[in-house]
């Protein structure tokens, strides 16, 4: 009696075990195998009541089907209903029963030959309705015994389904699955941080190169070769801006002049082209002007203007009379020298810039130092993208969400190692 209450008060004592991953599928089925042979017994207990039953149904039927009237003077047409009813709901039933198949390799099968009979169950209950009403009113027992059979095999075919899903067993599939997950996991995480280590030996590969390139970029800057660049280019943008200047200033001359121009090429027939050249280009058109005819135009503007031919009012007569005194021929042609010769140093210029060693070494290692930074940016993101895999993949809580499935099918506490 002492030794059975200490027994009772006693807390059980758990078994752990450790185990390695790769070793817990093979540990798992020998763990099971007691619990799969266990099922299997009491399913096949049932599997041959159900063979039992099948042995009943078909002396049941045979009963039905020799089964005489208690009254034999029931009307002809009456017995030919009857016939025909008994004859329908023999054959349906015995065509369910001859259709069950109770072998099976493992419990995924068992289990849906159980559902399929259940489902059988209802389209033969629906499909036998009404000759069972009928077969009721004249062999009410031996309807009722077949009812009884078929009443038996779904409660049977329940017991199975029932077995099966309190046996855990069907975890057994999924957790399988899970130790395959995680192997795969742990070999795409392994995968993942080898890759991510080279892209970081990589990047720091690159970043020095930046930094190599960045100090040949200073270099060339600060030599004297790439000093005398930028004044060719501070001396070539002065050039430019002196050339703006000379156009600017030519067409503000042609500008004053406009109004009287316009009124004089109307009369001035021979010349109405050139004139219309200059108001719209005056500078181009004056370099053409080889023989600047534009001087004698403006001469005879001028006479034209002060005989009043042109219908100017005081203020533009004065006005257009003392520009034309400004163009003469003296300012033309230094207008055109200086232009020309502006045009030429440009040209001189932008050759020597184009040609300027520095910046040809200056501009290449500008495109390298671009497709340095692009490949930082790339490296960096992929370096981002793969710690962010890395991160999703979290092992130990797979783990610990497999050892709680192991040990609540197995009742065995386990250390995944």
């Amino acid at each position: 009696m002492l030794k059975f209450i200490k027994k009772f008060f006693s807390k059980q004592e758990i078994l752990e075990e450790k185990i390695e991953l790769n070793e817990l599928n093979n540990w798992l089925g020998g763990k099971t195998k007691p619990i799969i042979e266990n099922l299997r017994t009491n399913i096949n207990q049932i599997i041959n009541k159900i063979s039992d039953e099948k042995g009943k149904v078909d002396k049941n039927l045979e009963i039905l089907k020799n089964a005489k009237l208690q009254n034999p003077k029931i009307p002809e047409r009456v017995k030919t209903i009857m016939e025909g009813n008994r004859a329908a709901f023999i054959k349906k039933v015995s065509f369910f029963f001859n259709n069950i198949d109770m072998s099976y390799n493992n419990h995924n099968e068992i289990l849906e030959k159980c559902n399929k009979i259940k489902n059988d169950i209802e389209i033969l209950g629906k499909g036998t309705m009404r000759s069972y009403q009928v077969l009721n009113e004249f062999f009410a027992r031996e309807a009722e015994n077949l009812a009884i059979n078929i009443k038996r095999v779904e409660n049977y075919s329940n017991d199975i389904i029932n077995l099966i899903n309190n046996s855990k067993l069907l975890n057994t599939g999924k957790i399988k699955n899970n130790i395959i997950d995680i192997q795969n996991k742990i070999k795409l995480k392994e995968k993942y941080s080898i890759e991510l280590n080279n892209e970081k030996n990589n990047l720091k590969n690159i970043n020095n190169k930046k930094i190599e390139t960045e100090n040949k970029i200073n270099g060339i800057k600060s030599s004297s070769d790439y000093i005398n660049y930028e004044k060719l280019l501070e001396e070539r943008n002065n050039v430019e801006s002196k050339v703006n200047d000379i156009e600017n200033g030519l067409f503000h001359d042609f500008s004053v002049l406009e109004k009287s121009l316009k009124k004089y090429a109307k009369i001035a027939f021979e010349n109405e082209k050139l004139i219309i050249e200059y108001l719209n280009n005056p500078t181009s058109t004056l370099i053409k002007d080889s023989e600047l005819k534009i001087v004698k135009i403006l001469d005879s503007l001028k006479n034209a203007i002060e005989r009043n031919e042109l219908d100017l009012d005081k203020k533009k007569k004065e006005k257009a009379l003392a520009k034309i005194y400004e163009l003469d021929g003296v300012y033309f042609t230094k207008i055109k020298d200086d232009f020309k010769n502006a045009k030429k140093k440009i040209s001189d210029l932008t050759y020597q810039i184009k040609n300027n060693n520095s910046k040809k070494d200056l501009d290449k290692l500008n495109i390298e130092l671009k497709d340095v930074i692009q490949n930082i940016e790339n490296l960096n993101n992929k370096i981002l993208n793969l710690n962010n895999e890395i991160e999703k993949i979290d092992i130990v809580k797979l783990k610990g969400n497999l050892v709680n499935e192991v040990n609540d099918l197995t009742n065995i506490r386990i250390t995944l190692l």
